[in-house]
């Protein structure tokens, strides 16, 4: 129990009260016997009723209490939290009710002020938004419930703890599985580059239609249908792709409210739901700071399996080592893959990078997707007007030169390359992999 703010407000008046019973003393020492006693008077009435009271709002029985919210969070998406209360006791509670948050968590709407009757229950929310995703920790619900006049207030704590995994964002992939993959890169904006002649596995046999080669007529089955009938193709299945994906101190930096190493696991993740809704395999390796890996899965609940295995990886403070990395991934994997080198590019990355991507060129397809800091472009953008603007003018546009070079270079080793914007990586991402895919180049 502690003392309310109403009963602090009132030992603050009778402190008050007492200095102006002094005071009257020596001013009006006629009238300040009578003063006096109605000072004691008081101060022994205030402090019955804070014993009364003390004693009879020190116990709140049959309060109780429950929090509602979804077992997976995603990443800065706004969720409803449900707090019940039920006064099963005899006599009304007025209550502050608050909850321990976890600090993964900004939250919004809290403390709650209710008044709660015997046998009532009220539903309360609050808003609570992913800030870092892991495992989340929700503590009690705290109560301060006040005594029957308000002079004290008792600290209650209801419920019990949870847990929560806060995921990256996966509503985006949610929303796209009632879609076909077409449908799905339409839905994301990718551009779908025309085949060039026909995927190299057989899918079905259908009727013919106006504008099939004639190289796609099965002639036995049109014979035995009476009417034409093509052979339908699809891109080559049961291929793997491989995220070597960077948790250096450089995938900390920060593009709007999400870092670049949550917008590259924001790419990594629907780019991969794409590459598994084709039938291909997907893995992945970390480097620098983490060593997580995962083999290729594919199939049905392998979306489910990568998000469980991220959702708690972090960016470090290690330097990127992409030679490191790339004899790592070489000693575990064997079979010719699609490598998607997720990381943030600097010139001075020259010469470890381009080494690590000759080495991985022998045995595989390598793309590097760079992560081009907005900073950057808004710095070349803004308005010279003073000496200092001119010397950071220069210095970013220098940058920028330094790290076109490094881009030309791996092009020029016959790198594919995505350069995007951090919250653009994923559509450059899944086009780069959809090109490939229809070109016949994986």
């Amino acid at each position: 129990m502690k003392p309310s703010p109403l009963l602090i407000r009132l030992l603050l008046i009778a402190c008050a009260s007492a200095l102006a019973v002094s005071a009257a003393r020596i001013w009006w020492p006629g009238i300040a016997g009578g003063i006096a006693k109605l000072w004691w008077t008081g101060l022994a009435l205030l402090t019955l009723a804070a014993l009364l009271d003390f004693a009879t709002g020190r116990h709140c029985r049959g309060l109780s209490g429950r929090r509602e919210h979804p077992g997976n969070l995603a990443l800065g998406v706004d969720e409803a939290i449900q707090l019940t209360l039920f006064n099963g006791g005899s006599r009304p509670l007025s209550l502050q009710v608050t909850d321990q948050v976890p600090a993964e968590l900004r939250w919004a709407g809290l403390p709650v002020r209710m008044q709660l009757n015997p046998q009532q229950e009220i539903v309360t929310h609050y808003t609570a938004t992913p800030v870092r995703r892991g495992l989340a920790a929700f503590g009690y619900i705290e109560v301060l419930a006040s005594s029957p006049w308000n002079l004290w207030q008792r600290k209650v704590l209801l419920g019990e703890n949870q847990d929560a995994k806060i995921y990256p964002n996966f509503l985006g992939i949610s929303s796209l599985q009632a879609l076909s993959t077409e449908q799905t890169l339409r839905y994301m904006g990718v551009h779908q580059q025309q085949r060039r002649g026909e995927g190299l596995d057989f899918r079905q046999l259908r009727e013919y239609r106006r504008g099939d080669s004639q190289r796609q007529i099965d002639w036995r089955a049109s014979a035995r249908m009476q009417k034409l009938i093509s052979r339908e193709y699809q891109d080559e299945r049961d291929q793997e792709i491989i995220f070597l994906l960077d948790c250096g101190r450089r995938m900390r930096a920060r593009d709007g409210d999400l870092s670049h190493f949550d917008h590259a696991l924001n790419a990594l993740l629907l780019s991969a739901y794409v590459a598994i809704r084709q039938g291909d395999a997907v893995g992945l390796q970390c480097f620098a700071g983490s060593h997580s890996s995962l083999p290729p899965v594919k199939g049905e609940g392998s979306i489910n399996l990568l998000l469980n295995h991220v959702y708690d990886l972090h960016s470090g403070t290690a330097h990127s080592d992409y030679t490191a990395a790339a004899e790592q991934l070489l000693a575990r994997q064997q079979r010719r893959a699609l490598v998607i080198l997720l990381t943030n590019v600097r010139d001075e990355d020259s010469e470890d990078l381009t080494a690590a991507v000759q080495q991985l060129s022998r045995h595989h397809l390598v793309m590097v997707a760079c992560l081009r800091e907005r900073a950057l472009d808004e710095l070349l953008e803004a308005p010279v007007v003073d000496f200092d603007a001119a010397l950071m003018h220069s210095a970013g546009k220098d940058f920028v030169q330094r790290r076109g070079r490094l881009l030309q270079e791996l092009k020029a080793r016959n790198t594919i390359l995505a350069d995007a914007l951090p919250s653009e990586m994923h559509m450059s991402l899944v086009e780069t992999y959809w090109q490939l895919k229809r070109s016949g180049k994986l």
